[in-house]
């Protein structure tokens, strides 16, 4: 089977295509044909070493932390029912693979026949992570005025519509281009970071809560020396001095309770909230696509594609 492994801290370009030996299944497997996993920026930040501070990992790895896919066997201590079932979950050890060997733990989650398999790719490492900052970190409502950084992205895309599904008056900051996208997620203004910026911002009013899901300190420190009392959380940058000292700094990408899952899988099963995808690459052009996805003008989350037959 083919998979994409990180054998160095070389950065993107460094990622190969190599051929791997089918999992052995254990009592506790779900064996996974893997369809789709998304673009993450903890792969080119942990392609590059930037995380061994915080998530030390050990060289070979498969890359990928979620997934996409339809469950082929399983082992004796698993539920059979799971054969030929679409499902959606994490692997830490890799999932940019053509098979995956699905351990307990982690736990995979069922997709319902009104869910895409594309959809339920942007979930983990996009949905949950929205959900962690809005409902458990800010607990965001509608007496808040929210700032989302990266609006348009995999996570910011979820941050806008769960805000707003909190009644909270929300703007995004994204890139020109995808301004108009951002007020279509349900944000009440857009703000283009690559043209008036500076102009924008000081004319913006006061907010009283900032998601940060690009990790740009300069652009940060930009946005707070226009406001005062705010609280910040971002989930891309572990250390930032805000500028003023009634300004409270946090970074916080943790996880959810697995039920939240369900909610999440439902809510978008019904319409509640939009799973938009920028862009699917075959896991060929692995390089290409995080190239690309890197630039930060994604109108939702980019995935590769793997056993496309």
């Amino acid at each position: 089977m083919k998979q994409i492994v990180q054998r160095s801290f070389d950065g993107i370009e460094a990622l190969k295509i190599e051929s791997g030996d089918s999992p052995k299944k254990s009592p506790f497997s779900a064996i996974i044909e893997t369809k789709y996993v998304p673009i993450l920026p903890w792969d080119w930040m942990g392609e590059a070493g930037q995380l061994q501070s915080i998530h030390s990992v050990q060289l070979p790895k498969v890359i990928g932390y979620s997934f996409s896919g339809i469950v082929k066997d399983v082992g004796a201590l698993r539920n059979r029912k799971l054969i030929d079932q679409p499902v959606f979950g994490a692997n830490p050890s890799g999932t940019a693979s053509e098979i995956i060997n699905s351990l307990i733990p982690p736990i995979i989650f069922p997709i319902p026949t009104n869910v895409s398999l594309k959809q339920a790719a942007t979930i983990i490492g996009g949905a949950d992570t929205a959900w962690h900052a809005v409902y458990d970190v800010l607990s965001i409502s509608k007496a808040d005025r929210v700032l989302v950084i990266g609006a348009s992205g995999g996570v910011g895309q979820y941050a806008v519509q769960m805000a707003k599904m909190q009644k909270a008056t929300v703007i995004g900051i994204a890139s020109k281009n995808s301004q108009n996208f951002v007020l279509q997620l349900g944000a009440d203004d857009a703000i283009a970071y690559d043209d008036n910026f500076v102009r924008d911002v000081k004319s913006m009013g006061k907010v009283t809560k900032i998601i940060d899901a690009v990790g740009n300190s300069h652009l940060l420190t930009q946005i707070l020396k226009e406001q005062d009392d705010v609280t910040v959380l971002s989930l891309s940058q572990t250390n930032f001095e805000a500028p003023k000292i009634n300004q409270s700094f946090q970074f916080n990408n943790g996880r959810i309770a697995l039920k939240q899952y369900t909610q999440i899988v439902n809510l978008i099963g019904n319409g509640d909230l939009m799973a938009y995808i920028h862009q699917v690459f075959p896991f060929e052009d692995v390089i290409k696509a995080q190239e690309i996805t890197k630039t930060g003008h994604a109108k939702g989350r980019s995935l590769l594609a793997f056993n496309a037959h």
